[in-house]
């Protein structure tokens, strides 16, 4: 079995991460403790339907994150407005310099064409020291709003921004997954007080991340991930 996750700093380097399976709750409760490794702050988006209330296990339920680094957003708040994308693009030329790299148009024009909560998100966020962590839970609310060929654009503008991108994903993400630099799969139990028995599987990973393509282990034997559910005493 290929080594288990590393316990010194991690993401040192602006990277994506997604973590998929089907309760969505446990993919918070993971996301939370492999933000809590980082060296930098956090802050979190969690994606809500309207009138939802969040069952009393959950994390945010639990005031785990700080309100200044914590927002809600409906799935209408985050559409990738295509119509912004276009103008963003042809007005690009305006607002660049022209001794500007190629890359630097691309960063830009990317980072116009995010919706404004994610702008807004972005823009807020401290510069210098390691790359921030930017978490966003329950992103299976937004397929029907992203077409398969926006996914990867879409990630890689957020990156750019020099973050650390991490999704939670309660649902199959196909093909998508991919896009994102490192692949995590919990698979388990839909009750939450059996976690240790729940399986991480590691499909993709950065080089120089925390973990190792083809990793595999219960939940319970991940000490960066069991020492944090353990606290939080789920069962």
């Amino acid at each position: 079995m290929p080594n288990p996750p590393r316990t010194d700093p991690l993401f040192e380097q602006p990277s994506s991460m997604i973590i998929w399976g089907s309760n969505r709750t446990l993919l918070k409760w993971v996301a939370y403790a492999i933000a809590l490794q980082s060296r930098s702050t956090f802050i979190w988006t969690d994606l809500r339907l309207h009138n939802e209330e969040l069952v009393p296990t959950d994390p945010l339920a639990r005031n785990l994150v700080p309100p200044d680094r914590l927002s809600v957003a409906y799935p209408e708040e985050l559409r990738r407005d295509e119509r912004s994308k276009q103008l963003a693009d042809a007005a690009i030329g305006g607002v660049i310099r022209a001794d500007e790299s190629p890359e630097a148009v691309r960063k830009v024009a990317g980072f116009l064409g995010l919706p404004h909560h994610t702008q807004e998100m972005l823009a807020g966020i401290p510069s210098g020291g390691p790359p921030p962590i930017v978490v966003l839970s329950n992103g299976h609310r937004l397929v029907a709003l992203y077409p398969p060929g926006s996914v990867e654009p879409t990630i890689r503008a957020i990156v750019d921004y020099g973050v650390v991108f991490i999704l939670t994903f309660a649902d199959e993400p196909g093909p998508t997954r991919l896009a994102f630099d490192t692949v995590l799969t919990v698979r388990g139990h839909d009750d939450l007080r059996s976690w240790r028995d729940a399986v991480l599987r590691v499909e993709k990973a950065v080089p120089a991340g925390p973990f190792v393509p083809g990793f595999e282990a219960r939940l319970g034997q991940i000490p960066l991930i069991a020492t944090v559910l353990d606290a939080a005493q789920l069962g």
